[in-house]
């Protein structure tokens, strides 16, 4: 038996294991938002990390989620990073899954709970890969250490602090980021890059109590006042309003440009299957819409709500109403000078009562895509998997990159074991077993070459 095969069977053997871990972890449901279930997933992920053989330490840092990390040693010197997390969105609507959010169902050849895709799943990859090489070799190749947080979810509030805190115990010479994606047409799409996000929650407040809404002909409710200072802040192109927006947006360069032209038109197609849009902003297609994508700076209205919206009706006119609202950042673009900017906009236009609140700021990084750890990353999932590898300049989505790899100087690649109808952040998320399986076999790969450098 070859060594792959042998590999490949130590896998298979260790996998009803495998999920057994992984349902024992989506079964703790630990939403950072809602603070439920935070030190129980911490201290899950701990052991299983002890028991796979590494040395773990639990950071604390002021009122932080704990961190945890951990350490095993290998035959080269050379380290290999992972980044994840424990935390996971909220299940709601939970009324929208077709089975119990947080108790791991197999159906059809998919795994299916609450953070199985985003980002336990992964996390239970990379373990798995490191239990095998050690059954089959007695040791891994490079020496692994793992950095898992509790607050990705909500922005990653401190994961900053820790990093600096723990510099020297996190010190690595590349990571392996949190996640990747398999596109319709199978392709893996590997990730080199995040944009950064500014969320910010507004608050409407017009009097001391709601009145009779007969009195709409004096008065002017909070909702109606919160929407007409929300309309002033992107127009129906998708072009942000806010003065000075786009002064520090950095020019892609000539390699990321060019990555994101060889990104198939099918990223855009996906959008159009799962939501169907009656139209996409500025009504972009094409290569456009890809581009728009991935190098765009975005604002979202993530939730607005104010006054009466039971079943019903009550002719009310709200004192208070309230929006939280993103905003999707590229290099160079400071989220906390957004914030400010979002608040001078607001006071130069009359809207000096409505407050706002900053929820979370993250910057945006980019690896550069000429980093001989890309080159290998694409080689090494090219050579294990068959698969056309799609090598992304950035995710359209926000992670804490830039809180580590600057500190760090290492390059950050997303490789993991998702799909594109994951669903991730909705209702039956997912990842497919077949996916499961082939991300450790990946990862064991990568491994191996990593320390044969």
């Amino acid at each position: 038996m070859t060594a792959r095969a042998t590999l490949e069977a130590h896998v298979d053997r260790d996998l009803p294991t495998t999920l057994e871990d992984l349902r024992r972890l989506v079964a703790i449901p630990s939403v950072a938002a809602q603070r439920r279930g935070i030190r129980e997933a911490a201290e899950a992920v701990a052991a299983l990390l002890r028991a796979a053989g590494g040395a773990v330490t639990v950071l604390e840092h002021g009122g932080a989620n704990p961190v945890v990390a951990a350490e095993f040693a290998g035959r080269s010197a050379k380290t290999l990073l992972f980044y994840d997390h424990y935390d996971v969105q909220p299940a709601d609507p939970v009324d929208e899954w077709t089975v119990p959010p947080f108790d791991l169902t197999q159906r059809d050849g998919l795994l299916l709970g609450r953070g199985v895709a985003d980002n336990k799943g992964d996390l239970l990859t990379r373990i798995a890969a490191i239990r095998a090489i050690t059954a089959v070799d007695g040791g891994l190749p490079c020496r692994i250490k793992f950095v898992i947080e509790g607050e990705e979810e909500i922005g990653s509030v401190n994961f900053g602090a820790v990093v600096r805190a723990h510099a020297k115990l996190l010190a690595a010479d590349a990571c392996v980021w949190e996640y990747a994606e398999r596109d319709s047409t199978e392709r893996l799409h590997m990730v080199c890059g995040c944009k950064g996000i500014c969320y910010l929650e507004l608050e409407a407040c017009v009097g001391h109590v709601d009145l009779h809404s007969m009195f709409g002909a004096l008065v002017e409710g909070a909702p109606f006042r919160l929407v007409h200072a929300l309309h002033t802040f992107k127009d129906e192109r998708g072009t942000v309003l806010i003065p000075g927006h786009y002064d520090r947006v950095r020019r892609p360069t000539a390699e990321e440009t060019e990555a994101v032209q060889r990104i198939p038109l099918d990223v855009v197609e996906d959008v159009r299957r799962q939501f169907e849009p009656a139209r996409l902003l500025g009504e972009v297609d094409g290569p456009n819409a890809v581009r728009q994508l991935f190098f765009a700076p975005t604002c979202t209205i993530c939730g607005i709500w104010g006054g009466y919206t039971q079943e019903g009706q009550k002719t009310v006119l709200p004192r208070a109403a309230h929006a939280k609202v993103d905003f999707r950042l590229v290099p160079d673009q400071d989220p906390h000078e957004v914030a400010r900017s979002v608040r001078k906009h607001l006071d130069v236009l009359g809207y000096t009562d409505i407050s706002l609140t900053v929820l979370a700021a993250e910057f945006p990084w980019r690896t550069d895509l000429s980093d001989p750890f890309v080159r290998l990353s694409q080689e090494v999932v090219e050579e294990s998997t068959g698969r056309t590898v799609i090598v992304s300049p950035t995710s359209a989505g926000t992670g804490p990159r830039h809180d580590l790899a600057p500190l760090l100087k290492v390059p950050v690649v997303s490789i993991g074991a998702g799909y594109w109808k994951s669903r991730s952040h909705a209702p039956d998320e997912s990842l497919r077993l077949s996916d499961f399986r082939e991300t450790v076999l990946m990862l064991a790969h990568l491994m191996y070459r990593f320390g044969a450098q």
